[in-house]
């Protein structure tokens, strides 16, 4: 015999069943792990935004404030382009890194460069939704949902790991908003990326 308490409580579970059932495909919240985190990423073929930087060093008084404007374009061109506190152009363009600064310039390979190459490939493997170089170069964790998630990279390898603890990065759907690099010292940068207007 069901009592009416048991019995209230079963029309409740299969009341909200058959409520969650009935709404739109578009609001029930769908799974979110790497693999989608990536294929959403990978839709993206060209960006630009505007940028903020705080960039926190243990010898300074005080935070340093950047701001400039970045720039991405399939298959791998990232380039940021700083306006202030002084210009500076940080330019990768498939295995060529170009900095120019004060009318030099100066130019590395990726090749050459391991530890500069770990770094670079945890930005623009995430912004290409390339999964299998992120996970080659580091441990993910991913949370959150479409609207609103988190990639958390630990580097893999110990010569990245000597300058980088971690790196996370937050965003919306195939947006991304934050950047948050934690070296081994306490030192670090968070990084806004504001939508540029249409």
């Amino acid at each position: 015999m069901i009592s009416g308490a048991g019995l209230r409580g079963s029309l409740l579970r299969a009341a909200s069943v058959l409520l969650l059932a009935s709404l739109p495909a578009a609001a029930q919240e769908e799974p979110w792990d790497f693999a989608r985190l990536m294929a959403q990423l990978a839709q993206v073929q060209a960006s630009r935004a505007r940028y903020s930087e705080v960039r926190r060093v243990a010898v300074l008084q005080k935070p340093l404030q950047l701001s400039g404007t970045l720039l991405y374009a399939r298959p791998a061109l990232i380039e940021k382009r700083q306006i202030l506190p002084f210009e500076e152009v940080i330019r990768v363009d498939g295995d060529r890194l170009t900095v120019e600064r004060e009318g030099k310039t100066r130019e590395i390979m990726l090749q050459n460069a391991p530890l500069i190459a770990g770094l670079v490939e945890s930005l623009r493997a995430t912004l290409a939704g390339d999964g299998s170089e992120l996970e080659r170069l580091y441990a993910i964790r991913v949370q959150g949902n479409r609207q609103r998630w988190t990639l958390a990279l630990t580097p893999r390898e110990a010569e990245i790991a000597g300058v980088v603890k971690s790196i996370l990065i937050a965003g919306s759907d195939s947006r991304v908003a934050r950047l948050e690099i934690l070296e081994p010292s306490g030192d670090g940068s968070v990084m806004t990326i504001h939508e540029e207007s249409p």
